[in-house]
């Protein structure tokens, strides 16, 4: 290794540090053993057959038959009560038929997972993105700067997975914003087909999903979640959304909450320090007078 290959890779350590991901195991394209395995009359074949790339590569919709897990820092988004409009709210009394009443029986639903829902209802039937209005959602603050977005939706009846991909989400910096170029639209990167409960525990938390900003370098403090919209599945049955919580995630998959470890501290500014010795020695000695 040379020594510029040795500060790269010295480089890439300390950053890599300040990242956290959640693991799974994705199904790999069409000669995966789980490519057909379905859950609530869904799988990854399901998918490409709406139109989906499904893989592990780069653009790809990533589909995992197991739960999501939490990554480090995950914390969940809170409703800015001047940009909430909940059409109505429920909660799930059994979470293995779907079984549910309205209105919720806890107070602030939508603020926590706890099959304690929120709907929406649609500002835009159609698939063109330039009539979405997600001003119109319901926006919650994530409580730091977030790539992406994991939404846990509820299911209140089939099919899967157009119920449980029936929304559309933005991410922005003004939650009160109706104009449509401050809102930045993500779109959707991960499937987990049994929720975040196993099946044999819960199959009302459906499917749950992560969705992505295509730059990986933006990150926005704001979620917009509203019904229907141009990425949600077709057809649709309703015009209303079921959401449990949403929470915002790094471009490398933590939580924003997330608060490094003293050594990954000590990695981080090592880089920071070697970065800044790379840079000084590049331009030389400082001229003197």
């Amino acid at each position: 290794m040379t020594h510029r290959s040795h500060e790269r890779a010295l480089v890439a350590l300390a950053l890599l540090a300040v990242s956290s991901y959640a693991s799974a195991q994705f199904i790999t394209g069409p000669a995966d053993p789980n490519y057909d395995t379905q859950f609530q009359g869904a799988s990854a074949h399901t998918f490409a057959d709406l139109g989906y790339s499904v893989g592990t590569g780069p653009g790809q919709l990533h589909v995992s038959i197991g739960t999501w897990t939490d990554p480090s820092g995950l914390i969940f988004g809170a409703i800015v009560p001047a940009a909430a409009h909940i059409a109505s709210t429920g909660t799930t009394v059994n979470k293995l038929n779907y079984g549910y009443t309205q209105p919720s029986v806890v107070a602030n639903p939508g603020n926590a997972r706890d099959y304690s829902w929120i709907q929406n209802v649609a500002s835009n039937l159609g698939t063109d993105p330039s009539l979405d209005q997600p001003w119109v959602g319901n926006v919650f603050d994530l409580g730091g700067p977030a790539n992406q977005a994991v939404v846990f939706p509820i299911v209140d009846h089939g099919p899967l997975p157009q119920e449980v991909v029936e929304y559309t989400v933005y991410l922005g910096n003004d939650p009160l914003s109706t104009n449509l170029a401050d809102w930045h639209l993500a779109t959707l990167s991960a499937v987990y087909m049994q929720g975040w409960e196993n099946d044999n525990v819960a199959l009302s938390d459906g499917f749950t999903t992560v969705w992505t900003l295509a730059d990986p370098t933006a990150s926005f403090r704001y979620v917009s979640v509203a019904g229907v919209g141009s990425q949600a599945l077709r057809p649709i049955f309703g015009d209303e959304d079921e959401i449990d919580a949403v929470a915002g995630l790094t471009a490398g998959g933590g939580g924003v909450g997330a608060v490094p470890e003293p050594e990954t501290y000590a990695l981080m500014l090592a880089g920071l320090s070697l970065m800044g010795f790379i840079a000084r020695r590049r331009r030389g000695p400082a001229s003197r007078g």
